[in-house]
């Protein structure tokens, strides 16, 4: 009992990652822009609120790529991919996979960067924090949307079919040559 428990817990943990992370740094942001504000007012120089304010704002950048993968909200080309002579199927794995491609290699570039922050102890300018906590934003962003990108690409497979295989389309595309 306690494992199937465990698996609902992380389950539920995973399918709300984003908007937990998105939520949190979106009122850091929030506190930090009137936090200068008001700091402008009463003539106290805040000395990290721009900077830090860059550093949020990527975190949200990269969190929310990994929440439009989660949801399918990535824009496609959807003119082109009507006119090739392939299925609707073949052309989303396509599409998936190049983006898992490009993830993966963003995935990559950000860890090195952060790693490399981390031997350096380089902190951020304006205020004696580590530097690596705001470069790791982007493995952490690009970690979490190779993880939905896998499970959409598995899931378009029997027996794993557990939700449509490619989102409806907005003009009603349905039964073209190709699809199950």
């Amino acid at each position: 009992m306690g494992l199937r428990k465990l698996n609902k817990t992380f389950a539920l943990l995973l399918e709300h990652t984003e908007g937990f992370l998105i939520a949190a740094f979106t009122l850091m942001l929030v506190f930090d822009v009137l936090l200068g504000i008001l700091a402008r007012y009463i003539h106290f120089e805040v000395v990290f609120a721009t900077e830090l304010g860059k550093y949020l704002f990527i975190w949200l950048c990269a969190i929310g790529i990994s929440a439009a993968a989660k949801d399918n909200q990535h824009v496609r080309l959807s003119y082109f991919s009507t006119k090739l002579p392939l299925s609707r199927r073949a052309v989303w794995v396509t599409s998936q996979i190049l983006f898992l491609s490009f993830s993966s290699f963003f995935f990559y570039v950000g860890l090195q960067l952060t790693l490399m922050h981390m031997e350096m102890n380089k902190s951020a300018m304006g205020f004696a924090f580590p530097m690596f906590l705001f470069t790791a934003a982007l493995p952490v962003g690009f970690a979490l949307t190779s993880i939905r990108l896998i499970r959409d690409i598995i899931s378009c497979f029997p027996p794993h079919r557990a939700k449509p295989w490619i989102p409806p389309t907005p003009d009603g595309l349905a039964g073209m040559p190709g699809e199950d």
